[in-house]
């Protein structure tokens, strides 16, 4: 028995490795509204101070963006009307194919989230976090069926539940707050028949946390390069990149939609088992 619940121990320990690498690479911390930079100008000319907590102004910029806080500030003003989300990403990291399709509730108190990730041969998982308590679905040695309640005060449970919630394609903006040392407007695009804007920026690594290092033991470069596509509501719409052999590709939509995301009823839950 206690094999066993070390050998599960570990394959929770890997689901959350797998959830943590695209969140590092692709989403940040909980959003919240950034601090401006100090003389900072937008395209429009307006401090980023102003341009980062009035929507009006950061809508009424016209794209493509030229600089960090001009992208911020319209990125932050598109995301008043950002309630709700669907996100898809497919990526490719240590030979593996990973994938995911979720739907997501953005509430700075209380998230919600669905997402179904297929992790190759790895194993195929059902995620909700719901009530600030994360369910898993498909992992190996529980009841067929069932939706594994994970601690979430655990370590485990803390990885998880920070890797879901940043999900939530809002939350990126406040990692290019930290991050992004350069934009470069690369003309007008499309994303699913929508028009957007594409961009390169430019984010540095040590600004984005070490939790990637910490959690893979693999040192990252230096900086990394994002293609970002924006449209017209100032709502990301789609991002890519390609990292030390790691591909991804994540697209937003949907937004404001409404979804449904409850949590399963008890009869159809187990403690998880660590």
């Amino acid at each position: 028995m206690a094999q066993e619940i070390d050998d599960m121990t570990l394959t929770f320990r890997r689901v959350a490795a797998a959830l943590i690498l695209p969140a590092v690479l692709a989403t940040a911390a909980c959003g919240k509204q950034a601090e401006p930079t100090p003389g900072a100008t937008t395209a429009a000319g307006a401090t980023s101070s102003a341009a980062a907590t009035t929507s009006d102004t950061a809508s009424s910029t016209a794209q493509p963006y030229q600089d960090k806080a001009a992208l911020i500030a319209g990125l932050k003003s598109g995301a008043t009307s950002a309630t709700t989300a669907h996100v898809s990403m497919d990526m490719t990291a240590a030979g593996e194919k990973i994938s995911m399709q979720g739907d997501t509730k953005i509430d700075a108190t209380n998230p919600a989230m669905q997402v179904s990730m297929d992790m190759g041969s790895q194993m195929k998982l059902d995620m909700l976090l719901v009530d600030k308590k994360i369910y898993l679905k498909g992992m190996p040695g529980l009841p067929a069926g069932k939706w594994a309640v994970v601690d979430s005060s655990s370590d485990i449970g803390k990885q998880m539940e920070s890797s879901l919630a940043q999900a939530d394609p809002t939350k990126m903006y406040d990692q290019f707050e930290k991050a992004v040392t350069d934009v470069k407007p690369i003309g007008e695009d499309s994303v699913d028949g929508d028009k957007a804007y594409k961009y390169e920026l430019t984010l540095d690594t040590k600004a984005m946390g070490a939790s990637l290092a910490g959690s893979s033991g693999v040192k990252v470069p230096d900086t990394i390069t994002y293609l970002a596509w924006v449209d017209d509501a100032n709502h990301l719409r789609k991002v890519t990149f390609d990292i030390m052999g790691s591909k991804a590709t994540m697209t937003m939509s949907k937004y404001g939609e409404p979804v449904d995301i409850t949590a399963p009823p008890a009869s159809q839950t187990v403690k998880a088992p660590m």
